[in-house]
């Protein structure tokens, strides 16, 4: 059975994309072939070479597709080329010529075997995924209704097939045309501005993200402002036994920045151990002062007084 997996990334995050291989390789030796697709924005020789010694070591390959000339050749008017990386999955059917895909995020680790995932019949729909944690705000700033289910592209189940037959690629540049190329989420809002009534929603464990392990059911409806989201014995399996785990910032960070209190600091450093870069450095802590004192405030009170003293500052 031949699995096909894509990740986009530019050479910062190369490393990501090697240990998150890396995972994936480890934890899915069954698939007879595994093939993965890079789209990449200007990634080292080096970093190429270290990404090729770990397919080799695990009898993988590897494609690598430049979206660098296929953005010029789209004339996206997105900005930088963080946001054209990050738009890359919204062009898979053209790169790709395969009819089912799943889409990683490089900032991720895959936990368990991919076969459930991968045998989920979506030939009804043209993508599968799971919920976001997002406030109503959030969708109606790409015209969706409060009811509507808003999913994180961090990963995707794709029906490449169905975006072909449907012209998907089009409808996706006439809605970036249509917010003058500046969608709220980038390619996240697009695709759920083009895909909302397309969607299969997955169980959460397919998309662990990082509010998964630090809150509880009722701090992520109190925090967002959500008037529905998984059930607590979903959040709970996914939590005990994430598939795709899934390195969302939050309050805690990402495990590669210093400083990080993320739960799981220890699963990811466990495949940078296997990894060409096991001696890199720990990355910088960016963010601003004041998104410090809110993360502190976050990990160090209860949540509901974290929260309050939060509300209390911001008006």
């Amino acid at each position: 059975m031949t699995l096909s997996v894509v990740y986009s990334s530019d050479n910062n995050y190369a490393q990501h994309v090697g240990v998150s291989m890396l995972s994936l390789f480890e934890n899915n030796k069954h698939f007879g072939i595994i093939q993965v697709y890079l789209i990449e924005n200007h990634i080292s020789s080096d970093n190429k070479q270290q990404l090729n010694s770990i397919c080799r070591n695990y009898g993988r390959s590897i494609k690598y597709i430049d979206f660098g000339e296929f953005s010029d050749k789209l004339k996206l008017n997105i900005g930088n080329s963080i946001s054209i990386n990050s738009y890359a999955r919204l062009f898979l059917s053209s790169v790709l010529h395969v009819d089912k895909v799943i889409y990683l995020d490089c900032d991720s680790i895959i936990n368990e075997s991919l076969s459930e995932l991968w045998d989920t019949d979506i030939s009804n729909y043209h993508a599968a995924g799971v919920c976001d944690t997002v406030s109503d705000d959030t969708k109606l700033r790409i015209k969706l209704g409060a009811n509507h289910s808003y999913i994180n592209a961090g990963m995707l189940l794709i029906n490449l097939k169905k975006w072909r037959e449907s012209d998907i690629e089009n409808q996706f540049l006439e809605f970036i045309r249509s917010y003058s190329g500046k969608v709220f989420h980038h390619d996240q809002g697009t695709i759920n501005g083009v895909l909302y009534d397309k969607i299969l929603l997955l169980h959460p464990k397919f998309n662990a993200m990082t509010t998964i392990f630090t809150m509880t059911r009722e701090e992520m409806m109190r925090y967002y402002g959500m008037k529905s989201y998984y059930s607590d014995a979903e959040l709970k399996q996914a939590a005990i036994r994430p598939v795709f785990v899934h390195f969302t910032p939050a309050f805690v960070n990402r495990p590669w920045i210093k400083g990080s209190k993320h739960p799981l600091v220890s699963l990811y450093k466990h495949y940078l151990n296997m990894s060409p870069w096991k001696d890199a450095d720990l990355w910088n802590d960016s963010r601003g002062q004041a998104e410090k004192i809110i993360a502190f405030l976050y990990n160090h009170l209860p949540f509901r007084m974290a929260d309050g003293i939060c509300k209390l500052i911001s008006r």
